[in-house]
């Protein structure tokens, strides 16, 4: 039987063979001036469009829930999808994309983009930074760094790791020289002290926010005796090294809850490696208080999460290597999904940025380490009714419906800044 470990290094090594094999053919390809005609131009079409080109390799959700809301709002906009194919995941697109085209390297995604005449705006979204970085250099228009993720405030400038090494150029490229940066989180304003950035680009804070379309009021009413709680996200197994992902290895979380007879309900991310979460499931089938289930598509996540009592951000500052800033000004969409789904949230003190919205907005429990100890006694101190309230009245604030318009005056005003 393959190990998980082995399991993840036959994934990678593929990953990396299909790039490299098909890199030789699209670098001849590319340098005999042979462009990729995927994407549509608007010549002859006689019309008013505003293309926006989104760039990536990983698809996060947030980026098809923007561009949803962006084409609901202003229906001249056309939205294209550029993505690495070994990073797109189904399971967070939607249908608001006009157009989505699936590069497989570099040299391909060049091919694609030197046969776009008319982008609005080009919207890269990290991590990683490398193809947005190459694709601000190609296409004559606004660029948009749309970052949540910062790799640059993970472990400071000079990482250990190779990989981080190798993407932390991409990363300060679009960091100091995109016209705009959309910021989810307060990480990107971290990293640009770090790089000592002294004309810092046009930035729009732009939290994660809520898509109204799934609001869901859950119809479950608290048992005392029977508490259930829920995480959404990424999951990693025990063969992963914990100084770089003890924050999403549940093994002790786990143990703890259920030895207060709380339930815990997991659901992994669509984009983890089955490998690193199989032992869950091994552990769900032994342990009653632990529930391990398939990953589901986003348009059906706060469905599934309406279900339980209290969302949970279950991460605390020892768990990792990862610097106190990445802790402190982190933000997750779970934290939005969970509002959606009309739930409360339990959330680690440690988590700065997101347990201040908590508190804020009264939608949860604040917690730290030792409260997990003795959690049921804390929740059942709580007047749950109130706290869902809160949660449904807050999130109309948050609401995408609501808050796109900013992203659509952040563009307008890139391109009267444009050359």
């Amino acid at each position: 039987m393959i190990s998980p470990r082995l399991k993840i290094i036959l994934v990678k090594v593929r990953r990396l063979l299909f790039l490299k094999s098909t890199s030789a053919f699209d670098f001849i390809l590319y340098y005999l001036s042979l462009p990729y005609n995927s994407v549509q131009n608007a010549e002859g079409k006689g019309r008013k469009e505003k293309k926006i080109v989104f760039v990536g390799e990983f698809l996060p959700p947030r980026i098809p829930r923007v561009a949803k809301w962006l084409k609901k709002t202003d229906a001249s906009f056309v939205t294209v999808l550029l993505c690495h194919s070994s990073g797109f995941v189904e399971k967070f697109s939607n249908d608001s994309f006009d157009q989505t085209v699936l590069f497989r390297n570099e040299w391909h995604l060049k091919r694609i983009l030197h046969g776009i005449r008319d982008a609005y705006i080009l919207h890269g979204f990290a991590p990683k930074s490398q193809y947005p970085s190459i694709a601000h250099k190609m296409l004559k228009c606004p660029f948009v760094a749309d970052m949540q993720d910062v790799f640059s405030i993970y472990y400071g400038l000079h990482p250990k790791l190779n990989w981080l090494k190798k993407e932390l150029p991409y990363e300060k490229d679009c960091l100091l020289h995109a016209d705009g940066i959309v910021a989810h989180s307060l990480e990107p304003n971290v990293a640009l002290r770090l790089l000592k950035c002294d004309s810092k680009p046009r930035t729009l804070f732009f939290p994660l926010y809520c898509d109204p379309d799934f609001f869901r009021n859950s119809n479950r009413k608290f048992n005392a005796g029977e508490i259930h709680l829920v995480y959404a996200g990424g999951v990693t197994g025990s063969h992963r090294d914990p100084k770089q992902y003890g924050s999403t290895q549940f093994h002790g979380l786990i143990k703890i809850l259920s030895e207060q007879k709380i339930h815990l309900h997991i659901y992994p991310s669509p984009s983890n490696i089955p490998a690193d979460y199989q032992e869950y499931d091994l552990i769900s089938k032994k342990n009653p208080f632990f529930h391990f289930h398939p990953p589901v598509h986003q348009n059906d996540l706060t469905n599934e999460l309406a279900k339980y009592d209290f969302g949970i951000l279950p991460f605390f500052k020892n768990q990792t290597e990862q610097s106190e800033s990445k802790l402190k000004y982190a933000t997750t969409l779970k934290l939005f999904n969970y509002l959606e789904a009309g739930i409360p949230i339990l959330v680690s003190e440690d988590i700065f940025y997101q347990n201040w919205l908590i508190k804020r907005y009264q939608t949860g429990l604040n917690l730290n380490q030792n409260d997990l100890n003795n959690l049921n006694a804390l929740i059942l101190k709580a007047d749950y009714n109130e706290l869902k309230q809160s949660v449904q009245k807050i999130r109309e604030l948050f609401s995408l419906k609501n808050q796109i318009k900013r992203i659509i005056e952040f563009y307008d005003a890139l391109t009267k800044l444009a050359p």
